[in-house]
């Protein structure tokens, strides 16, 4: 077998579809049959099992797959390595980001990062998880921050860490600046939430049903920077994890009340497409996005340590 082949493969393999996969990998579909027809002929058995609604793969596919996608990623590390032997760090870097962190941590730690490594071209998207897995599974991204969610073929994740949820409420109201909050001692409640389907909201669907919290009405908005104007100015609250939450600890537009009883968690993965390296300048930005929500976690302990309790 040879590159070609793998890479073939694997793209055949994540799309599911010999004409999706040509087309992220600009080529005809005539040709990929080809590669794969030689391939299997190569190793001795079938890979796919092809049919109207497109391929999928057999066992022997689907163990080649976990090999060949760590092969492609150590052969792209070694052209990585080479293209920089200078040291320096130079190059395009696109970023995807969750609102919580282009909010909550992005502006530090660009400042850092780029006053560092001043010859990297940086962007950044912002999206809602499902459309960051897509970017990076396509490779339109070289990583993005999402919630941790199940596995994905074309996607390898580690975990980040985990954030509290708080309930977030115009100034001025019934509880306290920073007061925990137990929801299902709050009566009906207005909220502002995300869509059905993003995964914060469905995990919150779920906790409301178990611990009993009584909803009023729910506005659904899938708009961060909207979602936060309106509950600034109405009896709407929304729930946030803590470190888009920054911002807000002054307290003079909205106050925050971490949730109690039970407390409800979000947790974060960094995702990279699997059959990649990641390239010295997104490793080094993933370092500064580390230390940066490191940093706020350890405020958000301190904090929430400090909270008197009645």
């Amino acid at each position: 077998m040879n590159f070609r082949q793998l890479a073939t493969f694997v793209g055949i393999y994540e799309d599911g579809s010999f004409n999706k996969a040509a087309r992220r990998l600009n080529a005809t579909q005539s040709g990929l049959s080809v590669q794969i027809r030689n391939l299997e002929e190569t190793m001795g058995t079938v890979l796919f099992e092809r049919s109207a609604k497109g391929v999928q793969p057999t066992l022997a596919g689907r163990r080649l797959y976990a090999t060949a996608v760590e092969v492609l990623r150590q052969l792209d590390r070694v052209g990585l390595e080479l293209r920089d032997l200078s040291g320096q760090i130079t190059g395009p870097l696109r970023v995807g980001l969750m609102p919580t962190f282009t909010r909550g941590l992005l502006a530090p730690v660009l400042s850092g990062y780029m006053a560092e490594h001043p010859n990297v071209e940086v962007s950044v998207v912002e999206a809602y998880s499902a459309v960051l897995m897509d970017k990076v599974a396509e490779g339109e991204v070289d990583f993005a921050v999402v919630p941790r969610s199940a596995e994905r073929d074309g996607i390898r994740a580690r975990d980040l860490g985990e954030d509290r949820e708080i309930l977030v409420t115009r100034a001025g109201g019934r509880l306290r600046h920073l007061e925990p909050a137990r929801l299902a001692d709050m009566g009906p409640l207005n909220l502002v939430l995300p869509l059905r389907g993003n995964a914060r909201r469905d995990r919150l669907d779920e906790a409301f049903e178990r611990v009993g919290v009584k909803v009023n009405s729910i506005l659904a908005m899938d708009a961060m920077i909207a979602t936060l104007d309106f509950v600034a100015s109405s009896d709407y609250a929304t729930i946030l994890p803590q470190t888009i939450c920054g911002k807000d600890l002054e307290g003079r537009l909205r106050w925050l009340h971490p949730i109690e009883g039970p407390v409800l968690t979000v947790g974060y993965s960094i995702i990279e497409p699997a059959r990649r390296a990641p390239t010295p300048a997104a490793t080094e930005f993933i370092a500064h996005l580390e230390a940066e929500y490191r940093r706020s976690a350890r405020q958000w302990d301190e904090i929430i340590a400090s909270i008197p309790r009645r």
